[in-house]
């Protein structure tokens, strides 16, 4: 099969790269900025100049899925969460749909739904509702907190892990359900070659665990971890007066979805994956 990647340079976008090459398939990506050190196809494509059916339709000759890794976790002058996770991938869509592309997988978000409070749950909850409107083969993917080698959020998880004292949002009791991302990336390729479509699947760890014990598996140290708990308020103040700085982990919008607990029932990947192995 011919894929197209978007969002290709990314953590998610880089490790299923690197898994497919291993595989027969022809892997094209979409890459805003980093440069990937495989010998593929590449697009450089600025997603907030993507936003008419027309600007994909070149990149989609010959393309039989398309699996949307693109995203981003904070907003910047140029490049908002409507434009990123909503307006170009309704375009990328519509295109698909005009191309007769075989399938497109959507990597969206879990809490991307009725219940979603926070611009980035919104924007891909926008996107999520265009595509299931389509006639199209798609599966719509939502991962909760996605771990493993390469994650920048990962790696800042890890480091306050190690910290001498380890600051904890409230009581640290939010619910979690982190997922690896070799297990994302199985998911992924399994909805390649399924025989089910037009199914949504959040992808979820088996055991839900709290924020603080988290931390807690995280910490590489030997020496016992060190807990400071910081009220919720106190957080979303500091958010607000670095909120000009950019950080990307730091921001209200985050506190907000650390807050909902981040979890779903596994059941409905674990039928997935057995019925597709």
């Amino acid at each position: 099969m011919n894929i197209l990647i978007t969002g290709a340079s990314g953590f998610i976008g880089c490790n299923l790269i690197q898994a497919l090459i291993k595989t027969p398939h022809n892997i094209t990506a979409c890459i805003h900025k980093t440069e990937l050190p495989y010998n593929i196809k590449i697009f450089k494509v600025d997603y907030a100049q993507m936003l008419k059916i027309t600007d994909w339709l070149p990149l989609l000759i010959g393309i039989d899925v398309v699996i949307n890794c693109a995203g981003i976790i904070n907003e910047s002058k140029k490049h908002s969460f409507d434009t990123m996770h909503h307006l170009a991938p309704i375009a990328l869509f519509g295109a698909c749909d005009k191309t007769h592309v075989k399938r497109i997988i959507q990597i969206s978000a879990l809490g991307a739904d009725d219940s979603a409070l926070v611009a980035f749950h919104k924007s891909k909850k926008l996107a999520d509702d265009y595509l299931k409107e389509k006639k199209l083969e798609w599966i719509i993917l939502k991962p909760s907190l996605v771990y493993g080698k390469g994650g920048k959020s990962f790696s800042f998880f890890k480091k306050l892990s190690n910290l001498p004292i380890t600051p904890l949002i409230g009581d640290g009791e939010q619910l979690i359900q982190p997922v690896s991302i070799e297990t994302l990336i199985d998911v992924i390729i399994h909805s390649i070659h399924s025989k089910q479509n037009r199914m949504v699947l959040d992808v979820v760890g088996k055991q839900k665990i709290s924020y603080k014990t988290w931390m807690q598996q995280l910490r590489q140290k030997k020496s016992p971890i060190k807990f400071i708990n910081i009220p919720l308020y106190f957080m979303q103040l500091i958010a607000t007066i670095f909120k000009p700085f950019h950080l990307k982990l730091l921001s209200n919008d985050n506190l907000i979805m650390l807050q909902q607990n981040n979890i779903a029932n596994p059941k409905p990947l674990t039928h997935f994956m057995e019925n597709n192995s």
